[in-house]
């Protein structure tokens, strides 16, 4: 399919992150200013809680179609887990060739672009220097090795080195970027024989909460004993006692500069990298008396006006109960189109399910589900568009397909301005149902609504509920079919005929029809089976089941109630004599049988046949009787006929 503008991918964790969401604010602002769209591929997390659950958010990267794209931005460093981010380059690799940007982690196979952490850190520590006149500062950094880590380590030399303090590397130490190493640290500083530094200046907000604690724990207090400093500023550190003086990872600027740098890639044209760093945000675990929570407040009022996560956490939020009670797949779409409400007005919501998303007929012995990659065909049973009110313009059709390779159908549709797609995963642990696309249009909102990822789990889990009660219905269903199907020949058993023959009856009754009913009995049957097994036998049994339904027509019905024995019951003829016809019907296709199968014996029946008003029988055994009494007499003529003799062969043995 044509598109009308370029499209840009972004290939990521959890983008509601503070770190993701920053970078996809400054990118899509850029992106849109140059007039591409931006399809946004993520899992909803990047930690690994729950392996299963893990592997079915990673699925989501097998749903990209490369060739659509013309550009791609790889964050690596949010995909890291099991080693997903290597094999997502290696599909990039292998698939794409044009540019590709990989954002904060270096790559010999891509562009580059990079957060100015240095700047930042060099803000913080020198603002200890400057403001508090400190000069015994400790440093935890993250992960050895890691380039945030590293990168934040080099701005804490260089403020030393700008301020001639000389550089003490006993007074360094290596966390995780989370909560875990603050004791570690803590202890060892009270271990040395010095007196315990001014500051510990940390390189995330995590660890320094998780140094705040263990300092607390020992009696000391912050700042008064020992100033303690952040990075990132994150709502956990901005809202701690005391506040913790951080700040914000310039994030934006480096989304811009990315989509500038993709922008002369596309286009040959120059790129001029002019990176920005960010103000600090001042709190009182370093000394200052500023409150960091009024600033994430002023912050945060412009999207938390447009967030419907009060309405959605609420008590009366019935979503997930109302959706797990749906049984029919489009009275579930209909209900899910009224709780887009609780994502706000977006501008689009779709939901995409793979062929057979609920593999109808599995049991425990059959659980081949589909846990890779997404059918090559699939359907889009929901869209809505234009706000979360705008039920004018909901389009439910469980029908409607498309090819997975267009990826969905709205890509290429003409719009005046560009846009940004959210594709994400549908699934239950690593059972793949399909994926969700949420846009604000041209909005530069970073991500979609904070409940957004929770709001898609009751997704998961109701769409879970609607498959197991689904595949209950139809494994009921056709246990029943079962119990009134003979296996051998697909028609209806003697079960079927005891159980619908009386309404058979009355409906021919109703409508003012005549009754007729034509009996079979195979001949030779146990002959067929001695001589030549019963693999022959039980191919003569389904020829004469097929020659039953081949003239089994609307208002029909035909029953194998025996090992040999067959009836037709219907209300279409209109005289014997078309009875007679149907009749010869059946044995003219059984001859067409013997002259083309090239078996060893001859398949025949003998009929006997009734015509009548239903009117004059209560049941269906006074008509049977009389059809069977007439298809005993063709039975006795067919042997005096044949003279068949088990010691004489009708045709001989080959």
């Amino acid at each position: 399919m044509k598109k009308f503008r370029k499209l840009l991918g972004v290939i990521m964790g959890q983008p509601d992150a503070p770190y993701q969401a920053k970078l996809l604010s400054g990118l899509l602002e850029e992106a849109f200013s140059l007039n591409y769209d931006v399809a946004v591929f993520s899992t909803f997390t990047k930690d690994k809680n729950s392996q299963s659950w893990y592997d079915g958010e990673l699925n989501i990267f097998s749903m990209i179609n490369y060739a659509a794209l013309d550009g791609i931005f790889f964050v690596p460093d949010t995909l890291r887990i099991d080693d997903a981010d290597k094999k997502i380059e290696a599909d990039i690799i292998k698939s794409f060739k044009k540019p590709v940007i990989s954002v904060d982690i270096e790559s010999r196979q891509f562009t580059n672009i990079f957060t100015d952490d240095i700047q930042n850190i060099k803000k913080i520590i020198s603002h200890l220097i400057e403001v508090h006149r400190l000069t015994d500062i400790a440093f935890m950094t993250g992960i050895k090795g890691h380039p945030h880590a590293t990168n934040r380590l080099t701005g804490y030399y260089e403020a030393l080195i700008e301020h001639n303090i000389p550089i003490d590397r006993s007074r360094v130490f290596y966390g995780d970027f989370w909560y875990n190493k603050g004791e570690e640290v803590v202890q060892a500083l009270i271990n040395d024989s010095r007196p315990m530094p001014q500051a510990i200046a940390c390189a995330s907000d995590t660890m320094a909460i998780s140094v705040c604690e263990a300092l607390k724990a020992r009696g000391y207090k912050i700042p008064e004993d020992i100033a303690v400093t952040g990075y990132d500023s994150i709502e956990a550190g901005i809202n701690y006692v005391p506040g913790i003086t951080s700040s914000d990872i310039p994030a934006d600027d480096t989304g811009k500069r990315a989509a500038r740098l993709m922008h002369s890639l596309i286009s040959g044209t120059k790129f001029v990298d002019d990176p920005c760093g960010a103000e600090i945000i001042i709190g009182k675990s370093c000394g200052c008396s500023k409150n960091p929570a009024e600033e994430m407040r002023r912050r945060q009022r412009s999207w938390q006006d447009n967030d419907a996560s009060g309405d959605f956490n609420s008590t009366y939020n019935f979503m997930l109960e109302s959706l797990i009670s749906e049984k029919d797949l489009e009275k579930y779409m209909h209900a899910l189109a009224w709780y887009t409400y609780y994502i706000g007005n977006n501008t689009m919501f779709c939901l995409a399910l793979c062929n057979n998303w609920d593999n109808l007929g599995e049991t425990d012995l059959n659980l081949q589900y589909r846990k890779d990659g997404y059918s090559k065909i699939m359907s889009l049973p929901l869209r809505k568009m234009g706000g979360a009110h705008a039920v004018e313009n909901t389009k439910v059709n469980p029908e409607f397909t498309f090819e997975l390779s267009d990826m969905l159908p709205m890509l290429y549709e003409r719009r005046p301005k560009p846009t940004a797609f959210f594709f994400n995963p549908v699934h239950f642990n690593r059972r793949c149902f399909g994926y969700s696309v949420f846009s604000y249009g041209d909005s530069t909102a970073s991500t979609y609504p904070s409940c957004y990822s929770q709001w898609v789990k009751y997704v998961c889990v109701s769409l879970e509920s609607l498959r197991r009660q689904r595949n209950l219905m139809y494994l009921y269903k056709k246990m029943e079919d079962n119990a009134v199907t003979d296996l051998l020949t697909g028609i209806y058993n003697r079960n079927g005929f005891n159980l619908y023959t009386e309404d058979i009856l009355k409906s021919i009754r109703d409508k003012g029809e005549n009754l007729i009913v034509i009996l079979g009995d195979m001949n030779n049957l146990k002959y067929i089976n001695d001589t030549f097994g019963h693999i022959e036998g039980d191919f003569a049994i389904k020829s004469v089941a097929e020659a039953f339904k081949s003239v089994c027509g609307k208002n029909m019905s035909c029953f194998r109630i025996g090992g040999d024995e067959y009836v037709l019951i219907g209300g279409t003829a209109s005289s014997e004599e078309e009875v007679d016809k149907i009749s010869s019907s059946i044995m003219r296709c059984l001859k067409i049988v013997n002259d083309t199968a090239d078996k060893p014996y001859s398949i025949s029946v003998s009929i006997g046949s009734f015509f009548g008003s239903p009117d004059e029988y209560d049941t269906i055994e006074k008509p049977i009787a009389i059809a069977d009494e007439k298809m005993f007499k063709a039975k006795q003529k067919f042997k005096k006929d044949e003279n068949f003799d088990y010691r004489k062969q009708r045709k001989a043995e080959p």
